[in-house]
């Protein structure tokens, strides 16, 4: 089972609407400097599955974040990024399933970050080409 201490990301996976979403980029997470921790970084795009949508925030609905009890749960380590350095990722992980503690239901007017679009099939192919080059919308 698979879980995040950030309270954002989860809101990330909770919002995507599966039936307007083809794939979704996103990030969240810590830059080591000279041994702490930065403040979290967040990004978020939405490939469409029509691409005549443009907005991200037409591809958010209505979702559920779960609160989950700790015990049993890992983080994910610390690892290298080529060009940004070493980075930590709020990212946990359980063997065995849990039972949620709670449930909050979200809204898309409750996120409060942008949210970008893009072209799956052009990301595919910037991957491809440059596979630690996130979030390939530049190419």
């Amino acid at each position: 089972m698979f879980a995040a201490s950030d309270g954002l990301w989860a809101m990330m996976y909770a919002l995507r609407d599966p039936v307007q979403v083809r794939r979704m980029l996103n990030v969240a997470l810590r830059l080591e400097h000279g041994g702490e921790w930065s403040t979290p970084h967040y990004f978020l795009s939405l490939a469409p599955c029509d691409p005549v949508v443009t907005s991200g925030r037409a591809l958010l609905s209505p979702g559920t974040v779960y609160v989950l009890p700790s015990a049993g749960f890992e983080q994910m380590p610390p690892y290298d990024w080529p060009g940004l350095g070493r980075v930590q990722e709020p990212h946990w992980v359980s063997p065995q399933p849990v039972t949620p503690l709670l449930a909050v239901p979200v809204q898309p007017s409750d996120f409060p970050l942008p949210v970008r679009t893009h072209d799956a099939a052009q990301v595919d192919a910037l991957c491809g080409q440059d596979p630690w080059g996130f979030p390939w919308l530049d190419g």
